[in-house]
């Protein structure tokens, strides 16, 4: 074995060592790297100045210095979007996922709490991107040709 020949097999190793030590890296710079998960486990729940509901299975909260957080609930959270109001206790000063949040109804002479609901991570969120969410979930029905009803039809089924 001459020295290039130790030289070539010692790239291979060298190639082989870094395949093995780095899977999850691309080796190549045009293959896109994985999207890095920005998203937080835990809000403190004195920096929270608000929330907005915007369906059974979405919550954005506002925190201090106006940054926004999407809270995509782990389960669909039925009657949240109804009442649009919802009620949370914390016990470590911030307001993590799974941490329970009650849906607050409204009877008419008081508010009480309903059913309760776990929440999911809490990822950044843009206004710029909340406006293109908020317009993506927007449904407007179409309208249906309707058959005008005949006098006569009209008649006939109450006798």
């Amino acid at each position: 074995m001459n020295m290039r020949d130790i030289k070539g097999v010692g790239t291979a190793l060298l190639i082989a060592l870094v395949t093995w030590v780095l899977p999850g890296r691309p080796l190549l710079a045009d293959e896109p790297a994985a999207e890095e998960d920005t998203s937080l486990r835990c809000l403190n729940a004195r920096s929270i100045r608000g929330a907005d509901v915007i369906d059974d299975n979405h919550v954005v909260f506002e925190i201090q210095g106006r940054r926004l957080f999407l809270n995509v609930l782990p389960s669909t959270c039925r009657g949240l979007s109804q009442d649009g109001r919802f009620s949370y206790d914390t016990y470590t000063r911030s307001l993590c996922a799974r941490d329970k949040i009650r849906i607050l109804k409204d009877s008419g002479n008081q508010i009480y709490e309903g059913r309760s609901c776990s929440l999911g991570r809490f990822q950044p969120i843009s206004r710029e991107d909340l406006e293109n969410f908020y317009r993506d979930r927007a449904v407007t029905p179409e309208a249906q040709d309707i058959e005008p009803a005949e006098v006569e039809d009209v008649v006939n089924e109450k006798s």
